[in-house]
């Protein structure tokens, strides 16, 4: 009777685990910002630039969390729009919307 009763219990919580965890749903993305072609506009202020990306995506449908900006990325010496600025922007989306982000020029970031 107790090898039965081990052997539901194990079965019941190989039953509940899932392969659907948080990671798996979403990924992380990067932006290279440029001098000012992005379509949410420009802004020098983190805090600022981080509220404009939010708001536009989220006018486009794409749910975007826990964004960072950094100065990681390369800047380029022109003031062409689509000169690079060197600020990267870091954020998580979920896995269905990253074929609707990558069309406004972000990337899976691995």
């Amino acid at each position: 009777m107790k090898k039965y009763i081990l052997l539901a219990f194990i079965g019941i919580t190989f039953l509940s685990c899932s392969n659907n965890d948080d990671s798996n749903e979403n990924v992380f993305v990067l932006y290279n910002q440029t001098n000012c072609s992005d379509p949410w506009g420009y802004s020098d202020d983190n805090k600022e630039l981080e509220d404009k990306i939010n708001n536009y995506l989220k006018e486009e449908n794409i749910e975007i969390s826990n964004v960072t900006i950094n100065n990681d990325g390369t800047a380029i010496s022109c003031n062409a729009c689509f000169c690079l600025s060197g600020k990267r922007i870091v954020g998580k989306v979920s896995r269905q919307d990253l074929e609707s982000i990558k069309e406004f020029g972000f990337e899976e970031l691995n």
